[in-house]
């Protein structure tokens, strides 16, 4: 899978799991315990927990401690720069997102109109199902030992942090923007355009969702109504389909085919083409020299 060490989460050791950062925020899956941890948050931030945590401590902006039953989906919400301290006495994993002020702000403008907002503080062992299940899914990548789907992931916390923005903050309220039907045919050749140009590079939904001329929520939601399938999976489909070509039509190094087309490395490619194709890239230029 590939990690980074972001600087939104940098008051969270890296040993106690690994970082994904994304245009639409970065977040850790950690398992680490027992343990304490104490920061004034460099950015908003908000935990899922994985595991149940009886006698949770836990302070926000405050000298008072907090000690609680933490079910598995309790969602704790930090403000950026909130002075936030917690201890644990078993093993806790968990998800921790950290979403920089200015980017939730722009996501703000687009799904409510409105950029100013503040977060509502949530209840001790407060329990989120709908939270919990974006978590899981988010999970389920840094499970899978694979590279990471960046777009995938990117998508993820872009739902999640319109769903904290809905749920808990306070633009609760603000009624959401309706829309109807699929792209329209103009507007869908300029996003697959794109995607087919920029191919090799990192996507991201905001940026697509800005070509569509919609908000992020509804270009994912207006995006599979068109294709019949998410952007992370019209894209990887995308990638593999220009290697294929690429791998036919090229004597091009494998690394440099995976480059040119996004995946992480030529291993990362071989395992796609594997998966989707059933043959290898070494496979498919035998086939095309035995033709």
């Amino acid at each position: 899978m590939n990690v980074s060490s972001s600087n939104l989460l940098r008051d969270v050791p890296d040993a106690w799991g690994p970082k994904i950062e994304t245009q639409a925020g970065a977040v850790t899956h950690t398992r680490t315990g027992p343990n304490e941890i104490g920061f004034s948050a460099p950015s908003h931030m908000a935990l899922i927990l994985l595991t149940p945590q009886p006698d949770r401590v836990r302070s926000l902006n405050s000298d008072r401690k907090c000690v609680f039953m933490a079910p598995i989906g309790t969602v704790e919400i930090i403000p950026v720069k909130a002075e936030m301290f917690a201890r644990w006495k078993t093993t806790k994993e968990n998800l921790l997102f950290a979403l920089a002020p200015d980017r939730l702000s722009t996501l703000a403008g687009l799904e409510f109109g409105r950029d100013d907002f503040e977060f509502r503080p949530t209840t001790t062992g407060c329990v989120d199902q709908k939270a919990l299940m974006l978590a899981n899914l988010i999970r389920e990548e840094f499970r899978s030992g694979e590279p990471s789907n960046h777009l995938y992931v990117d998508s993820l916390i872009t739902v999640f942090s319109t769903y904290l923005l809905r749920n808990y903050s306070t633009l609760q309220d603000q009624p959401s923007r309706p829309i109807r039907g699929g792209l329209p045919p103009k507007t869908w050749r300029d996003v697959e355009n794109y995607i087919r140009s920029h191919i090799a590079e990192p996507l991201s939904i905001e940026r697509l969702a800005r070509i569509a001329g919609l908000s992020p929520s509804h270009f994912l939601r207006a995006f599979r109504q068109t294709t019949g399938s998410p952007p992370h999976k019209f894209v990887l489909a995308t990638r593999i389909e220009t290697a294929e070509r690429m791998l036919l039509t090229t004597d091009m190094p494998l690394a440099r085919i995976a480059n040119l087309t996004g995946f992480a490395n030529h291993s990362h490619m071989t395992a796609a083409l594997k998966q989707h194709r059933a043959l290898t890239p070494s496979a498919l230029r035998h086939n095309r020299a035995a033709e």
